[in-house]
């Protein structure tokens, strides 16, 4: 009887047991049969929770399986928020600068020349220049009092104080740009007001609205600062949720999408107030009579607002930024289109609940499609899936673009400059290459640390889809 009491993992020997005992417990007489049956109960829940326990085990190990290894990302060097606006003051007046001198240039190393100056500053509106300037400084002003707010209001107060504080500098602001539109309408004719505000309001209220917030924070979007030891980088928002729902993983991807074109937009509203306002501001208040060169001014309004845009891009994205919508490209996977002949591959209909392992062959809308990568949840033929998953399965060549636009634009710029004959052309030329070197240096950067980064990671993951693929075989 002492073999009965022993309860073995297999099913059939352990019926095989049970019959021994009842026929021993028939024959002696001497073991009561509550016994035996509480035994045997005992070892068939031992049984049925070893087989659960096995089953969530396996589960496990396929989730495992499925979830995509991500890589840390080195902490890169990111501009704050009030190093970028002041950055981008400094270049928005400098660029301006550039435009009046070659609207108001003069020849005054001449022996005879009545001019004592490099350029015609009595054609100059000083009202204009006020416009600006102020509008130019706002959002850096805007930085710096929330900096100090943040530091000095408690936590439960500063949304409610950087309102009020927004409704008081945008009514200043405003004051100041009416009292120069006022006095500028003195000496101009209203048309000439009319272009100047015109474009800009209604390109504003056409992307935000009302909303008055856009109009100080436009380059610069939310951020977490994130201690790490000693050091402090930051982090941007929203950030990735590893998970194992399809349902989830495709809505974190509508809302990365959302969160990448409102950078977007914002960083092409930024370059083109900033092109349209030093680069053709200055044209539009010209005398009649003065003369100048169209075609270089116009080449000088082109490349403000692509070195500009060019800016605001590497700002809006950095590489911590491309890594969190990386992280989710893997997790969305893609769909590529299958002409199967084969009729011996199982097909199986598209289910938006299912993570799809990789090499799953599934049927949606009338047509095959082949899972890519160690997880599929997108939505087999979605267009919006698969520009995500091309953009952001490698953000290095995301960066890399980046990279050669501003490439592009420093040797057109290296071009003009040697052909270039004249002083002020020369002068021109070479502060608009000095505004673009710290914007070429930074994608560079960041297109070496994703390129290493990411290639690192590809490797890992081909290593973990060829053993997905054996342990399937």
């Amino acid at each position: 009887m002492a073999g009965g009491r022993r309860c073995p993992g297999g099913r059939s020997s352990t019926r095989l047991q049970v019959g021994s005992s009842n026929s021993n417990n028939n024959n002696s007489g001497s073991v009561p049969s509550g016994n035996s049956n509480s035994n045997n109960a005992g070892c068939y829940n031992n049984v049925d929770d070893k087989r659960n326990h096995n089953n969530m085990n396996e589960q496990i190990n396929v989730g495992r399986t499925l979830a995509p290894k991500h890589i840390p990302v080195p902490s890169v060097p990111f501009d704050g928020q009030i190093h970028f606006e002041a950055l981008s003051l400094a270049t928005s007046l400098v660029v301006a600068a550039l435009q009046l001198l070659n609207l108001y240039k003069t020849i005054w190393w001449l022996p005879h020349s009545y001019n004592d100056y490099s350029m015609n500053f009595y054609l100059m509106d000083p009202y204009l220049l006020i416009f600006i300037i102020t509008m130019a400084a706002r959002q850096l002003v805007h930085a710096i009092i929330c900096k100090s707010m943040d530091s000095v209001i408690p936590q439960k107060w500063l949304p409610f104080a950087q309102r009020v504080m927004r409704i008081l500098l945008f009514t200043v602001v405003m004051g100041i740009l009416l009292w120069c539109l006022y006095h500028m309408n003195q000496r101009h004719s209203t048309i000439k007001i009319f272009y100047l505000c015109y474009p800009s309001v209604s390109f504003y209220f056409l992307m935000f609205g009302f909303s008055i917030r856009p109009f100080f924070d436009i380059s610069s979007p939310p951020l977490y600062v994130k201690e790490d030891r000693k050091t402090k980088f930051l982090l941007d928002k929203p950030l990735h949720n590893c998970s194992l729902n399809a349902t989830a993983i495709r809505a974190e991807v509508a809302s990365l999408q959302l969160d990448f074109n409102k950078r977007l937009k914002k960083a092409l509203f930024a370059s083109s107030g900033s092109a349209y306002l030093c680069g053709v501001a200055p044209v539009i208040f010209i005398p009649q009579h003065l003369h100048y060169d169209f075609g270089w001014v116009a080449q000088h309004v082109i490349f403000i607002w692509l070195g500009r845009l060019g800016t605001h891009l590497c700002q809006s994205y950095p590489v911590r930024y491309c890594d969190v919508l990386h992280r989710a490209a893997l997790h969305l996977g893609k769909w590529s289109k299958f002409d199967s002949k084969n009729v011996h591959i199982p097909i199986q209909s598209w289910n938006d609940g299912i993570l799809w392992p990789h090499g799953s062959v599934v049927r949606h809308n009338k047509e095959l499609y082949r899972s890519e990568g160690l997880c599929t949840a997108a939505e087999p033929g979605n267009p919006t899936h698969h520009r995500f998953h091309a953009m952001f399965g490698n953000p290095s060549l995301f960066q890399f673009s980046l990279f050669v636009l501003e490439l592009t634009i420093v040797v057109a710029q290296f071009m003009i400059l040697f052909r270039a004959r004249e002083w002020y052309r020369t002068l021109s030329m070479c502060l608009l290459l000095m505004t673009n070197y710290c914007t070429l240096y930074r994608l560079f950067r960041d297109y070496l640390v994703s390129y290493k980064l990411y290639h690192t990671e590809q490797i890992i993951q081909e290593k973990a889809q060829i053993t997905m693929a054996n342990n399937a075989q």
